[in-house]
């Protein structure tokens, strides 16, 4: 029998596909059940869904770095996208608020699980480019809300058990795609070590990184003392915690600012533009970043890009049009910061031997602990910018923290970056 190719950008547009369709999922459910459940209970209710999930996301993710498993084997990775999607599923036959954020939880928890993996196999296609990998996954998550919006615009609001039902069928989808990828990524990974060394192949499933022969190193994993001297210095997980705090800010900020201040701005214009301008431009954008450098002044223009927008709604919130540049400004943020984060963890993980899922893991956690943060705080400084009557309270604090971040990304996190990769002793 003749045997089959590797082909690592089709196991990656695999991926990208999968993902896609469950982030139309989660663009689908999450305004239906988030409106019908403020209206039928209360905004606090509703709020608790989206803390819920994203302390889902937190546990997962700790769980992940804990458990290096959950990001390394493929039918725990399924195992665990389809935990989110029957959970999401189950939501439709709840009629109390607590359960939903129960679900709302283990959805989470399925989530903050299997995301890491994800990453985690996109790092085994070593033949392409971090850049462009991460980059194109984005690209792959804000195609998929997109059209999840847009079905959700015509899906009936009282038909819930249909928008959960299409919900699952989205989940199974993005699970069958990734364990067709990560089964032939594997198999390619066992079939590079046997070929490097003979007679390995039967232990690989069954032995741990250190018991491999030093032939199969780049897959070489250092010993247990060099893992933990790999990890990233804290200031670079808090940045990514920092980062997504602020950036989750106006999913709560520009709800509630715009029905009072800008009313004659429909509410959806600024998620809408901010998934078409991280489409249009976050592949162009990315590419420029080359040299590690380049992604550090990446995730200072991330910073600076918040500042601007918040300072915007500071000075000129009661325009329309300028709580739209605002919304641009947001964007372009995220489009800096993101992928060049996951790039700088990854050459990290490269030159310290370090387990790339676990870093992966690590760094989704501090994610997750960002936006659950921030869904709190976005409504506790709106409420407090408005009974003590300075409706710019709230974007003068996010502008002024923005900011400090900025400078802080400039040189100290760069820094601390550096000597941390000096202090590991690096595989050889």
């Amino acid at each position: 029998m003749q045997k089959r190719t590797f082909n690592p950008v089709f196991n990656a547009y695999l991926i990208y596909v999968g993902v896609a369709i469950a982030s139309g999922g989660v663009a689908l459910y999450t305004p239906l059940i988030v409106s019908e459940t403020g209206k039928n209970f209360s905004g606090f209710w509703a709020a608790s869904i989206l803390f819920g999930l994203n302390l889902g996301r937190v546990l997962g993710s700790y769980a992940g770095s804990r458990f290096t498993r959950f990001a390394n084997h493929p039918w725990v990775v399924t195992g665990n996208i389809l935990l989110e999607g029957v959970a999401l599923y189950c939501m439709a036959y709840l009629h109390q608020a607590w359960g939903l954020a129960l679900f709302a939880l283990l959805a989470g928890l399925g989530s903050g699980m299997s995301f890491p993996g994800l990453k985690n196999y996109l790092l085994k296609l070593r033949d392409l480019d971090q850049t462009s990998l991460f980059s194109r996954l984005a690209f792959a998550i804000r195609i998929g809300l997109v059209g999840g919006y847009l079905t959700a615009s015509w899906v009936p609001h009282d038909s819930l058990k249909l928008v959960f039902l299409i919900v699952l069928i989205t989940f199974i989808a993005y699970g069958i795609f990734m364990l067709v990828a990560m089964r032939d990524i594997s198999r390619h990974e066992t079939e590079s070590l046997t070929q490097l060394a003979p007679g390995t192949a039967g232990r690989l499933d069954n032995s741990t990184p250190s018991e491999l022969p030093a032939q199969a190193s780049i897959g070489d994993v250092a010993s247990d003392v060099q893992v933990q001297a790999a990890r990233l210095p804290m200031m670079f997980y808090v940045s990514n915690a920092v980062f997504w705090c602020f950036a989750v800010q106006p999913m709560i900020g520009f709800s509630l600012h715009i029905p009072k201040y800008t009313p004659q701005l429909p509410v959806s214009t600024p998620f809408w533009l901010g998934a078409l301008v991280i489409i249009f431009f976050q592949i162009p954008i990315s590419k420029r970043a080359i040299r590690t450098r380049d992604h550090f002044r990446f995730l200072q223009i991330g910073y600076a890009c918040l500042f601007l927008s918040f300072a915007l709604m500071v000075m000129f919130g009661r325009h329309a049009s300028m709580v739209v540049a605002s919304a641009v400004l947001l964007s372009f943020g995220q489009v800096f910061y993101g992928p060049s984060l996951d790039v700088l963890t990854a050459r990290f993980a490269n030159r310290s031997a370090a387990d790339t899922g676990q870093l992966m893991s690590r760094q989704m956690f501090y994610q997750s602990m960002g936006n659950m943060i921030g869904s709190l705080v976005g409504g506790v400084l709106f409420d407090l910018a408005q009974r003590v009557h300075l409706p710019s309270l709230n974007w003068f604090l996010l502008a002024f923290a923005s900011f400090w971040m900025m400078l802080l990304s400039k040189n100290k996190i760069p820094e601390l970056y550096r000597e941390a990769g000096s202090r590991v002793p690096i595989a050889s």
